[in-house]
């Protein structure tokens, strides 16, 4: 296959032309097998290889590689169309951006646009990479666009651009297909794969489309937002084996009532073509509508809607990876969610009868639904086009006319380097913020000259609303079983980012009557060392980066103290928790520079109760049985602000030894089920054997030995659902006054809650008094009587009032006077239960502060 690429380039170089393109290489002849074939799965690195020969022979693709992926494998961008679009590419990607703005022009401009734009669709593949078929589906699809002359391909290439992603996950396509290779033929063939399919994010690398934490996140979204701005997008996956064939458009309700009906009216338009077309191909069991719903955001082909681009999806069944599943009919289920039962209706008219189910079947329903899409584009690119500027206008619009018209952010925010970084992560999604030049009211409220302000008369108003704003989830027919009980939604009932991250916005119910410009870029702090410092230096505690500062000067053999008491410098009283620090100004400036802070002179005499930090010494447990994506989030915002971390498996934990090794261990938001892990001698016929070598679960052995480790000097930190081990397994006198509750008793699936923080307490040192955390599958705890209640002490906790801030919350009155983090005695050691998600998806900045000084709490005296 090498020599056929080489020949090609050659053939090119020397100006004797490329291959005709009737004689390109099929997939078939490039690979060996048809893709989608069974048992076979084509690798990334075979991918590149054919789509760039592809690309080099023909003048109607053009393949570039934008960037690398989380682990440095080459991240490609496909543009499809004819040769006379993709040799005016700019001129087009121009056209939808003003489209995507239409402020300031005439409707004539904007007619002559619409007549000289062509239809723009994004396509997205296998971002699970567990999902093989959406990538496996690229090669023919590509190849039958760039090759084949009937009317269909001739009409897509000359009124549509494709903006095809073959794979938004390299990473993973590579690791399940070497899994898949190494098992096939085994009796662990289609076995589950034992660990995440992302270095860090797993699944959840769906959950990063506003947030854009991720490589891959950031190269696809700087595509979408930045440069070709899209009139559609469609993100291929993959679902269960035992329901529907293939899922796609229309979504389901509840909807999301800030987002552009005209957008729910295009993707109408795009299912019911493709539903035509699958009918028509013979293609059963194809089903609209049920379960996703059009109400949540952080998913890519959700978010998408709220930049007044039509995000869909499409799902179809699975099988074993690329090995075929035999499905008997009376196996074939409703759905979770607006289908109770398998028969046809308006919504899933064909149902499929049964029988083998392949890898081929579901690449070929993804790539019909693909043509699809752009023949809907290619037949009404004017009228997609023109959406696209109403859909704009009429924002801008409802931004000047109805409130809130602006969030105003305050420049006195408890931690405003991350107020910076919420602004940098709305900027880099395509959002406007101004600087007011003057001061400004906000109701009673004044603010002064340099105060940033979000306007609402913008394309992005949606964006803003979904992601500032406080939210309530919808609860009503549409979110409710027959019997009245909560429907699970399909992720969390609120994404109010600015309320994750501890950014404090005031709302502007009037227009704002003051001089605004926009910002091109923001101004963080330059960072400085106080000259004639003494006795060193003092660090903000309120800072999330003073944690950075922190890690950068220990590792650097300086020495780092905290102060437990308010402490006065430079004219201002310091809270709780300041950082006294000594080390060489030479390494304190590029430090202060790099991460925007100043240190401050400390006081001449150190406070008698400050106590030292000293290198973290970290083991973060890690399992098998599919991985944990909040043991890889975790991970990933530890290495954000340089902890440094080791990794523990079971079998490192079970061989005990800990405490000589480890300060610290960290057990991430998991079920007990799954940290224990199964008994692997007694799995039943119907389970996937698991190959001997990835089966892990700390055991009683393990639990042991965790308790070993803290009640000989260590802290266990343990998240969420996982604080149901400590609470089970080492006798503490806690208990969840949540477990058992129905959920029509109590349910909060993602919701912000207002708490109280100890600040005096090292685990709580730098919060505000009062602020939001994130509850979701959390449990809240109560301390039990006994004899040594001062043992357990509550970090943060809820008033007797409803907590509710954003989201969906039934029976608060179950938290009134709850704790939601209890840092607990146990021998010289320390438990700290966590009832809450304090670093979920990358996103609550509020709370890793919760976090960070959990880390270093083995440091504090006795009696702290």
């Amino acid at each position: 296959m090498r020599r056929t690429f080489l020949l090609v380039t050659m053939l090119i170089s020397l100006g004797i032309g490329g291959l005709a393109v009737d004689s390109l290489p099929t997939p078939a002849e490039f690979f060996g097998f048809e893709p989608g074939a069974d048992c076979r799965l084509v690798r990334w690195d075979k991918m590149v290889e054919y789509l760039y020969l592809l690309d080099r022979a023909s003048d109607r693709l053009e393949v570039r590689e934008i960037g690398k992926s989380t682990q440095g494998n080459p991240f490609l961008l496909a543009l499809v169309s004819d040769a006379e679009t993709l040799r005016h590419q700019d001129r087009y990607r121009g056209i939808n951006r003003r489209l995507a703005d239409p402020r300031g022009l005439t409707d004539e401009e904007i007619d002559r646009m619409v007549a000289a734009g062509k239809y723009t669709l994004a396509v997205t593949c296998s971002l699970h990479a567990t999902e093989v078929a959406p990538t496996q589906s690229v090669p023919a699809l590509v190849h039958w666009l760039i090759t084949d002359e009937d009317e269909l391909a001739q009409l897509i290439r000359r009124e549509c651009i494709l903006v095809l992603f073959p794979c938004f996950n390299p990473d993973g396509q590579l690791i399940v297909t070497d899994w898949y290779t190494k098992t096939h033929g085994t009796e662990y063939e289609g076995a589950r794969l034992p660990y995440l399919y992302h270095p860090y994010t797993g699944h959840d690398n769906n959950r990063d489309g506003y947030m854009m934490t991720q490589a891959e996140a950031r190269l696809v979204s700087k595509v979408l937002y930045q440069e070709w701005f899209p009139q559609a997008f469609i993100d291929h996956h993959q679902m269960g084996s035992y329901g529907a064939r293939f899922y796609i458009p229309p979504y389901y309700d509840p909807v999301q009532t800030d987002v552009d009906p005209l957008i729910w009216r295009e993707h109408l338009l795009y299912g019911a073509q493709m539903a035509v077309r699958l009918e028509q191909a013979g293609v059963t069991g194809v089903e609209t509508g049920a379960p996703f719903t059009g109400w949540w955001r952080p998913s890519f082909h959700m978010i998408t809607n709220y930049h007044n681009i039509s995000g869909m999806l499409t799902e179809t069944a699975g099988c074993e990876l690329a090995s075929p599943v035999f499905i008997h009919a009376h196996q074939l289920q409703p759905g979770w969610r607006g289908r109770p039962e398998y028969k046809p209706t308006v919504n899933f008219p064909h149902p499929w009868p049964g029988g083998w189910w392949r890898l081929a079947d579901m690449v070929n329903q993804i790539r019909l639904s693909s043509v699809t899409a752009l023949e809907t584009g290619a037949r009404n690119r004017e009228m997609l086009l023109r959406g696209m500027a109403q859909k704009a206008a009429r924002q801008v619009a409802i931004g000047q006319t109805k409130a809130p018209f602006a969030y105003v952010m305050p420049p006195d925010q408890h931690d405003p380097l991350t107020a910076l970084k919420l602004l940098e992560t709305l900027m880099f999604a395509g959002v406007e913020v101004h600087r007011a030049e003057e001061p400004l009211a906000v109701g009673d409220a004044r603010y002064p000259a340099g105060t940033y302000v979000l306007r609402l008369d913008q394309p992005l108003r949606p964006y803003l609303k979904a992601l500032l704003g406080q939210q309530f989830f919808p609860d009503n027919e549409w979110t409710r079983q027959r019997d009245g009980s909560p429907m699970r939604p399909y992720d969390m009932t609120t994404y109010a980012l600015s309320e994750f991250m501890g950014v404090w916005l005031a709302e502007a119910g009037a227009p704002l009557q003051t001089d605004m410009t926009r910002v091109e870029t923001l101004d963080y702090p330059s960072g400085s060392v106080a000259d004639d410092a003494g006795n060193g230096w003092l660090l903000d505690p309120c800072l999330n980066d003073s944690f950075s500062a922190v890690n950068r000067i220990l590792a650097a053999g300086g020495t780092v103290q905290r102060i437990p008491s308010a402490v006065e410098a430079d004219g201002e009283i310091w809270p709780p928790g300041a950082f006294h620090v000594r080390a060489d100004a030479a390494v304190l400036q590029p430090i202060a520079r790099e991460l925007h802070l100043a240190f401050v002179a400390a006081p001449a005499e150190t406070p008698a109760d400050a106590y030292p930090l000293k290198p973290l010494r970290l083991g973060i447990y890690q399992r098998y049985q599919g991985g944990n994506m909040d043991e890889g989030w975790t991970r990933w915002v530890l290495e954000q602000f340089e902890f440094p971390y080791e990794i523990l498996k079971s079998f490192d934990i079970k061989a005990g030894g800990l405490r000589p090794k480890f300060d610290v261990i960290l057990l991430a938001d998991d079920e007990l089920d799954s940290l224990l892990g199964p008994d692997y001698e007694k799995l039943g016929p119907g389970d996937r054997p698991v190959p001997p070598g990835y089966r892990s679960g700390l055991g009683d052995e393990g639990v042991r030995a965790m308790e070993e480790f803290v009640r000989a000097g260590g802290t266990l930190l343990t998240f969420n659902q996982a604080s149901e081990l400590p609470l089970k397994k080492f006798r503490l006198p806690l208990r969840n006054v949540l477990e058992g509750l129905p959920s029509d008793d109590f349910y909060g699936p993602g919701v912000t809650l207002w708490m109280r923080f100890d600040i005096t307490h090292p685990v709580a040192f730098g919060m505000p008094a009062e602020g939001l955390g994130l509850f979701w599958n959390s449990p809240a705890f109560a301390v039990e009587p006994n004899h040594r209640n001062e043992d357990y002490r509550v970090v943060a906790g809820y008033d007797d009032r409803d907590p509710l801030q954003s989201g969906w919350l039934i029976g608060p009155q179950h938290l009134f006077g709850k704790a939601s983090v209890i840092d607990a005695r146990l021998g010289r050691g320390h438990v700290v239960l966590f009832g809450l998600r304090p670093q979920l998806r990358a996103q609550t900045h509020g709370t890793f502060k919760l976090l960070f000084n959990a880390l270093y709490l083995g440091g504090v005296p006795d009696g702290e």
